[in-house]
């Protein structure tokens, strides 16, 4: 399949005007050419960017050389854009993880507060998962769990500037060293604690109605 700046027929650049104006490495490319069979495509909207002093870049390395880009995906029969926000979407992004690990991509970035809503950040550099600031504590739940789901690249914790200049040779199996994955699974615990908390204080809120009152005095008395 060939590939320019114009993308393919299930890739399209909308990053023309952004500092990361450049098109997306070949291997990237082709580690993210399963996603046709799903009948999904990526716009990007943030791409490939300039090694420092030789052109205009932003943020850390991962983006060099088009190693990275932060994209959108979306139907591509209906061109409706996906959405993490939406439950019937994440098993479609879960998917997405799973099968870009596989291949080789190591860095996932999502989850509430970072970029744009439905967005993701794909691409290679220490393999991990991160959300809001850049944390892995603030990475959107169903993204750890697809991540954790696939035996990949062995796992480091995540630095902004913790990016790698090539890809990582592709096939091979990894075991995550005990440190870094006990890291992202403490990140997953708080998610699932912050999530119970919420159910938590739903319910005291309940228990706390007038109505709910009134049942318990009129069972006392």
């Amino acid at each position: 399949m060939q590939t320019n700046a114009l993308g393919t027929d299930w890739l399209t650049y909308a990053n023309q005007n952004a500092t990361r104006s450049l098109p997306l490495a070949e291997q990237l490319v082709q580690d993210m050419a399963f996603l046709p069979e799903m009948g999904l495509g990526m716009r990007v909207f943030s791409g490939g960017q300039y090694e420092e002093g030789q052109g205009p870049r932003t943020g850390s390395t991962r983006h060099d050389h088009g190693n990275a880009a932060d994209v959108f995906f979306y139907d591509i029969a209906t061109g409706r854009t996906l959405d993490w926000n939406n439950p019937d979407d994440v098993p479609l992004f879960q998917d997405i993880v799973r099968r870009a690990r596989e291949n080789g991509v190591t860095g996932f970035g999502a989850g509430d507060g970072y970029m744009q809503p439905g967005s993701m950040h794909i691409g290679y550099g220490a393999p991990a998962v991160w959300g809001a600031d850049g944390s892995g504590e603030n990475a959107a739940p169903w993204l750890v769990e697809a991540y954790h789901g696939v035996t990949g690249p062995v796992d480091q914790p995540y630095s902004p500037q913790n990016g790698t200049q090539t890809p990582p040779q592709q096939g091979g199996s990894y075991a995550p060293p005990s440190n870094a994955l006990a890291m992202q699974q403490e990140a997953l615990a708080m998610a699932q604690l912050r999530q119970r908390e919420g159910y938590r204080n739903a319910l005291m809120e309940s228990l706390r109605t007038p109505l709910y009152t009134n049942q318990l005095q009129g069972v006392a008395r």
